[in-house]
């Protein structure tokens, strides 16, 4: 499917998704889907709704600068349904960390999805893998504690 990047006022660059190939990709309530961008990048992504019924997947600076793309560019992007268990890859450092530590394991997995996605992307914000384990162990300690918010699992 052909689309065009556009502005969106608070979410920054997105992509309109044509509501007859948004429809089956919504089907049983699911709104996770794989969008890969011009065959190169695959993100997992959510349909975003509009006020107006409209849906949208928003793409960040960090992949319009890796796609050399911007505001008006033509995409050429796929989507299918996020059939991956948590419609995130999980960081391998984060995997460790929780398979090494159960009652982490268990804090982690009493979570919402939605709030197990916004983890394991602040683990993969880190290039480092040291660091990368270093941030695991920080927010497999805090949400031992009951620490879910992402603003203060980084907090030391």
């Amino acid at each position: 499917m052909e689309c065009v990047l556009e502005k969106s006022g608070s979410w920054g660059q997105c992509i309109v998704i044509d509501p007859s190939a948004a429809a089956p990709l919504l089907a049983d309530g699911n709104k996770r889907v794989l969008c890969t961008i011009n065959g190169s990048v695959t993100l997992h992504s959510a349909l975003m709704r509009t006020k107006e019924g409209d849906h949208f997947i928003v793409i960040s600076s960090k992949v319009c600068k890796q796609l050399g793309v911007t505001t008006g560019s033509r995409l050429s992007i796929h989507l299918e349904v996020d059939t991956a268990e948590y419609q995130f890859v999980m960081p391998e450092e984060l995997r460790e960390v929780l398979d090494s530590d159960p009652e982490a394991a268990t804090a982690f997995d009493a979570l919402t999805d939605g709030k197990k996605r916004g983890i394991m992307h602040l683990v993969t914000l880190v290039k480092s893998a040291d660091k990368r384990i270093e941030r695991a162990l920080l927010i497999a300690n805090k949400i031992k504690m009951g620490i879910t918010s992402p603003q203060l699992l980084l907090k030391k």
